[in-house]
């Protein structure tokens, strides 16, 4: 009970947390110790867990690599630990949901924390003209992308929850409802990517006749009306405005070419690279840091532990693997088009949902 204690307690608190933090607060290092008390709680409590920390052993090979390579270079230190700490969050927030005695108190609380983000990203807005205006521009925060991880853990509890529960379906329905609306007034292609494809996976697993024909629908109405979508693509994903893709694709091209360079480990755990006379330690794509950071060998390393996650997900009950693997690909899809896999509150988040997703998932199994 503890675990989960400890795991809620951090979870409200990135409520008050800031998105870019100056320096260790006391807030941010209560954050990471109650979200450390959790992660060692979940290890004493559950086998589960701990077997859950021996499958991402590589990573500690990977990261020990990371900082020997950065060491060598003489990369900044400071910079090091800061890019080793969001695999350490990810590890914690992972064995606490493994380990959590109510791991849909979990996910009622995620949901709680990402409602009332979207819903204050909402009040800001001084108006709901999309072309103009985005909540991202008054409320920072949901620029993370955690919204998308609040729109599944609803949809889970939704399927996890019998009919006559109708209260609490109406209220997680209600939730997605908001954290729809928010995703959408971010105005943020990689969410909305994100979420398209996911609800759209989920739906073809559990149907897939259905889901088949609703895309090939979908594909006939884009040729009919391709010039109306492309207009309200330019005025609502502003695909017609290059300025930021152009940053973003400089950045890919210059972590890039620094991976040819050093191809094999990569550039080490606190490099830095110049783009536009700026100094950036990350990139807005997590596939192009990897490799520059971690090279090919130590990405690899990094990759090996989620192909046994994904196959539990795969083996999940019918009734809910299609709510896992649609939640996975949405929040994976943003990640890898953002730079909020470096998000310190974000990431623990992540880890938490997906050790919850894995014990329901297996008592659902067990149930069977």
């Amino acid at each position: 009970m503890l675990t989960m204690i400890f795991a809620a307690a951090a979870l409200l608190l990135t409520i008050a947390l800031p998105i870019f933090p100056d320096g260790l607060s006391l807030p941010i290092a209560a954050f990471l110790a109650l979200y450390t008390a959790a992660g060692l709680g979940g290890l004493v409590r559950a086998h589960e867990a701990r077997a859950l920390l021996v499958l991402f052993l590589p990573w500690i090979a990977a990261l020990l690599l990371g900082l020997l390579i950065g060491v060598l270079r003489g990369n900044h230190m400071e910079q090091a630990i800061e890019d080793a700490l969001p695999y350490i969050l990810f590890v914690l927030g992972l064995v606490a949901g493994r380990g959590a005695a109510l791991p849909r108190a979990i996910l009622w609380v995620i949901v709680l924390v990402c409602v009332v983000d979207g819903a204050r990203s909402l009040a800001l807005m001084p108006s709901f003209d999309l072309r103009s205006v985005r909540s991202t521009f008054n409320f920072h925060k949901v620029i993370a992308g955690h919204l998308l991880i609040g729109i599944y853990a609803a949809a889970l509890l939704r399927r996890l929850l019998p009919r006559r529960r109708r209260i609490q379906r109406a209220l997680l329905a209600a939730a997605i409802a908001t954290l729809v609306v928010a995703v959408v007034a971010t105005v943020s292609r990689g969410m909305a990517l994100g979420l398209a494809l996911g609800a759209g996976i989920a739906y073809y697993r559990r149907r897939p006749g259905r889901g088949l024909t609703l895309a090939l629908t979908l594909l006939v109405v884009a040729a009919l009306f391709a010039g109306a979508l492309l207009a309200l693509g330019e005025s609502y994903l502003r695909l017609g405005s290059s300025a930021t893709i152009d940053g973003r694709l400089r950045e890919i091209s210059e972590s890039l070419r620094e991976f040819r360079a050093m191809p094999l480990f990569g550039a080490g755990l606190g490099a830095e690279m110049v783009v536009d006379g700026f100094y950036v330690s990350y990139v807005h794509n997590m596939l192009a840091y990897h490799l520059w950071k971690f090279g090919l060998f130590g990405s690899g390393l990094l990759s090996l532990p989620f192909w046994p996650l994904l196959r539990q997900a795969l083996r999940a009950p019918l009734a809910l693997s299609p709510t896992l693997i649609g939640g996975a690909v949405s929040v994976a899809v943003y990640l890898v088009t953002c730079a909020s896999y470096k998000t310190y509150f974000l990431v623990p988040m992540i880890g938490l949902c997906v050790g919850v997703s894995l014990t329901i998932a297996r008592r659902a199994a067990d149930s069977r």
